[in-house]
């Protein structure tokens, strides 16, 4: 006979079995859920798979309360949905420990020789608590069954009343219910969801009870920071598919991956120890990004390998050490330099050599795959870490035919707090010429990844940020057309030359080299004042055939770059027209140019028509 806590002398004898008696469908009575029921180290951990087990995926069914039966009961449902909840929230921190580092003594060897499988775990750890030893209270740890378990100990002090509390009363609660909608739903377009199946891990049964029926807010790739990462088990599809998995897990940061984005704009340089830091235009390091497992860094420093054998062989070994983690404050990059740094400068590395092939290298040996792909990244994106997944899949990118863009100095400049700075514009190849106009175009002729970009205006509706590029091109191109501005004769710069021949737009990325095509200040200036505008009404009939001339390009195959020149400056000139009108109306007769006089290069294969009006000067009179 074997009782259920061994040596328990307030047991019934009613609760003794046989060992042959024990069946799969067999739970223990919940006052007799404790831990010493579980003699292992990791007996917290096994109690919550327990307890999340019990879970019931039935809707509307009343779910278990052990905890009612049994107030000693450390692991419960509700307190894994509060942990889960506060993660999400920033109210608790993860932080991943490694068994084998020397600060963990003997006690984590002897963990790590328990289950070799969970050298590195996450720690939970409070944000707002002080704990033992000057560091944050320590409120839980992760598993790969249950994903999260408490720690016994901190129900001494009421903390979870305390923490319900401020979970529950907490503004973005629902926004945070959403994201891991969100993440969940990367799980189920990938096949790997099956809270159902028999061989399911309570933690997946236990965020479906969670969640329910709670829709995705389509946020997880703009507004979410993933922490971890932490290994997970999953229900495998096949014979030969994987068990467990290394994933990383969302925490609610608005506005998140276009802070990322603009680290893009600082210049990667690679350091000893296997970091790579990214460097402001003076020199400095705004983030360091970690690019080695810590124990295999101190071994390359120091001329030797300090990385054991046994600690190679586990599965997940790079991510897990925290290979692709940001270290410093991404916060404080809210300017950048001109040179978008996501590929290589001429003979200088970029972003994709020194640090985005090398994480996906390290990515494809954690996963135990031949190779990652970018791909794979989109299909998948909670299994990399933010240096990968959101370098590979910008923010804004979900507009139609959107293109990664640089940055322009009088966007930089007019970045407010809060307000996301752009990073993609309209492909003018998607762009449909008869349709709404864009407020943010990839100027096109572009090699590359990276495309120059010209911005109207950018920002949420009551905060749009107005910069006013595309109608200052558009004021160039009316100056053209009036006979009052000039083309170099290099055809790389278009001159006003009605004021002292000073520079509407500067040059475009030719021959790979990245130089962003800006409108300058004096046109940027004309068109956010009045005396432009009202110039413009003043020569009306001419204003008329601006407008029908460049109403009648951009039409055809958007695979041309030609076409797509040509629609930049429809786009521009029809930009410059509305401002100019101001909701005026205006009639459709008049003449237009059929043919341009000059083109302005743009890039490979792109020239912008400028089309110079039939009754302008062209005797310089």
């Amino acid at each position: 006979m074997l009782q259920l806590i061994p040596g328990s002398d307030t047991a019934a004898q009613t609760d003794t079995f046989a060992i042959d008696q024990k069946k799969g469908t067999w739970t223990p009575a919940p006052q007799h859920l404790r831990t010493k029921s579980f003699p292992t180290p990791y007996a917290q951990a096994e109690m919550m798979s327990h307890v999340l087990g019990q879970l019931s995926l039935d809707p509307g069914a009343r779910q278990p309360e052990p905890e009612s039966v049994n107030d000693r009961l450390q692991q419960t449902f509700e307190r894994w949905r509060l942990v889960v909840m506060a993660l999400c929230l920033s109210e608790v921190t993860l932080e991943t420990v490694d068994l084998l580092r020397p600060e963990c003594d003997n006690f984590g060897r002897m963990l790590f020789d328990l289950r070799p499988e969970c050298r590195f775990f996450g720690l939970l750890r409070d944000a707002r608590r002080p704990g033992a030893e000057g560091r944050r209270l320590l409120v839980g740890a992760t598993d790969p069954e249950c994903l999260l378990w408490c720690s016994p100990r901190v129900a001494r002090s009421n903390y979870w009343a305390e923490l319900k509390t401020r979970i529950d009363a907490s503004a973005q609660r629902h926004e945070a219910l959403q994201l891991l909608a969100d993440w969940r739903a990367v799980f189920e377009r990938n096949g790997a969801w099956a809270p159902g199946h028999e061989q399911s891990p309570t933690w997946m049964k236990a965020l479906q009870v969670l969640l329910g029926d709670v829709q995705p807010g389509g946020n997880l790739r703009s507004d979410a920071r993933m922490v971890g990462p932490v290994r997970l088990a999953v229900v495998p599809r096949g014979g030969n598919d994987p068990t467990e998995v290394i994933v990383y897990l969302p925490v609610r940061e608005p506005g998140w991956a276009s802070r990322f984005s603009e680290l893009l704009f600082f210049q990667p340089v690679r350091r000893d120890a296997g970091t790579v830091d990214l460097v402001d235009p003076n020199g400095r390091a705004v983030v360091t990004l970690r690019m080695a497992p810590r124990d295999a860094a101190q071994g390359e420093a120091s001329g030797r390998s300090t990385m054991s054998a046994d600690a190679a062989s586990v599965a997940g070994f790079e991510l897990l050490a925290g290979v692709g983690r940001i270290e410093g404050n991404p916060n404080l990059a809210r300017s950048h330099g001109q040179a978008h740094w996501l590929e290589d400068h001429a003979a200088t590395p970029g972003y994709r050599s020194l640090v985005l092939n090398p994480l996906l290298a390290a990515a494809a040996r954690s996963h135990r795959r031949a190779t990652i792909a970018e791909g794979d990244v989109h299909a998948f994106p909670v299994l990399f870490p933010d240096t990968i997944r959101l370098a590979l899949t910008p923010a804004g990118d979900a507009l139609p035919g959107a293109v990664r863009i640089h940055m322009s100095r009088e966007v930089t400049a007019r970045l407010a707090p809060g307000v996301p700075a752009p990073q993609a514009g309209a492909s003018l190849g998607k762009w449909s010429p008869g349709t709404a106009l864009p407020k943010i175009v990839a100027v096109p002729g572009s090699t590359g990844a990276v495309a120059a970009g010209l911005v109207e205006s950018f920002g949420p509706e009551g905060r749009a940020v107005d910069v006013g590029e595309l109608r200052a091109l558009g004021f160039s191109l009316w100056l053209y057309f009036l006979g009052d501005a000039e083309l170099r004769s290099d055809g790389q710069r278009l001159l006003w030359t009605a004021d002292e021949a000073k520079e509407l737009f500067g040059k475009v990325i030719v021959h790979n080299a990245e130089r962003p095509l800006e409108v300058l200040k004096e046109a940027l200036s004309a068109v956010h004042g009045e005396v432009e505008r009202q110039r413009a009404r003043d020569r009306l009939a001419t204003l008329q055939r601006f407008r029908n001339t460049w109403r009648a390009v951009g039409d055809g195959d958007g695979e041309q770059p030609a076409v797509q020149a040509a629609r930049l400056g429809r786009v521009a000139a029809e930009t410059f027209a509305e401002w100019a009108l101001n909701g005026a109306a205006i009639g459709s007769f008049g003449f237009r140019q059929a043919t341009a006089a000059e083109h302005f290069t743009l890039g490979e294969g792109a020239r912008l028509p400028l089309y110079l009006d039939v009754f302008a000067r062209s005797d310089g009179a």
